[in-house]
């Protein structure tokens, strides 16, 4: 390829890109892991090297092992709730007839995606608020106030995250699976119809496996979100007031902005939070691989 007259043209447009994520991607992680070599506070220049003290130390951090669980349970409850309900949504929106009407949703849902992160969350928190929010006024106007619930409080609040992470995300994903959805043959759904198949039976034989790329990449989108997802996560357990976001709800990137810059509690560790970024980084890799591979396991349909 770089032998050919076109080879000015693409170093040209290579090697800016690459300088970039070199600059962006390579070299801050490379300074992290420096980083994480130090006990280092961020705020002076007095840096203690301690090795592999900082990777240690993590193995008994309570807090840690917790940010990571809640990591891998946004992931799996998370990446089930979204990826079911944006099947099911895009089962329905393909059986309309109307375009304008399949625009029109798909607009209504993905309204959350342009709408600031902040003010989502603080949205879902008086909605959910224990005394005066939205779901148990309701409950208690309709008689049912035995299923109001403390939403807020550290039994449900991981429930209470993770249904606003749904709400948004789903908007998100249902434009992805119908541009995909809509490049699948008509000839094909034709042929099923020939041979006497529903609607339901059509989507299922057809439109499910030939959207296994765009199912493999919203899992892995889903993946890399649910561990640095910060801003929906931290507003919402803030909750406006302050506070620090309770353990109970905490990703892993969360728990990394807390020990490095510290709330209402600072504890100013960048050291211990940069070897923290580098098991964040480990740790979506190999996810990331687990599912390609797994994926790559099934057999591949191509129309």
């Amino acid at each position: 390829m770089f032998n050919n007259r076109y080879r000015r043209f693409i170093l040209a447009a290579v090697v800016p890109v690459f300088i970039v994520y070199v600059i962006f991607m390579i070299f801050p992680i490379a300074r992290s892991l420096y980083y994480s070599l130090f006990d280092w506070s961020g705020f002076t220049t007095s840096m203690e090297y301690v090795g592999l003290g900082n990777y240690a130390e993590m193995a008994s951090d309570k807090l840690f092992a917790r940010s990571v669980l809640n990591s891998l349970k946004y992931v799996a409850y998370g990446g089930v709730l979204i990826i079911g309900i944006t099947l099911l949504f895009t089962y329905a929106i393909t059986s309309y007839k109307s375009k304008k009407l399949k625009d029109f949703v798909q607009t209504i849902l993905f309204v959350p995606n342009t709408i600031s992160p902040v003010a989502l969350a603080l949205l879902w928190g008086f909605v959910l608020n224990t005394r005066w929010g939205l779901v148990n006024s309701s409950l208690k106007a309709i008689g049912l106030g035995a299923l109001a619930k403390g939403w807020l409080g550290d039994e449900h609040i991981f429930g209470a995250a993770l249904s606003l992470l749904v709400w948004i995300h789903v908007g998100f994903f249902i434009v992805v699976y119908l541009a995909g959805a809509d490049r699948i043959p008509r000839s094909l759904y034709e042929a099923a119809e020939l041979d006497g198949a529903s609607d339901w039976k059509k989507f299922t034989t057809v439109t499910v496996p030939l959207l296994r790329d765009v199912i493999e990449t919203s899992v892995v989108l889903w993946t890399i979100s649910s561990f640095k997802i910060f801003g929906y996560i931290y507003a919402f357990g803030s909750g406006g007031c302050g506070s620090d976001p309770s353990p109970a709800i905490r990703n892993l990137a969360v728990h990394l902005y807390l020990t490095a810059f510290g709330k209402r509690t600072p504890i100013n560790r960048l050291g211990y939070a940069s070897a923290m970024a580098m098991i964040l980084l480990v740790l979506v890799a190999m996810l990331v691989c687990v599912i390609r591979r797994l994926f790559r396991s099934v057999e591949r349909i191509e129309y």
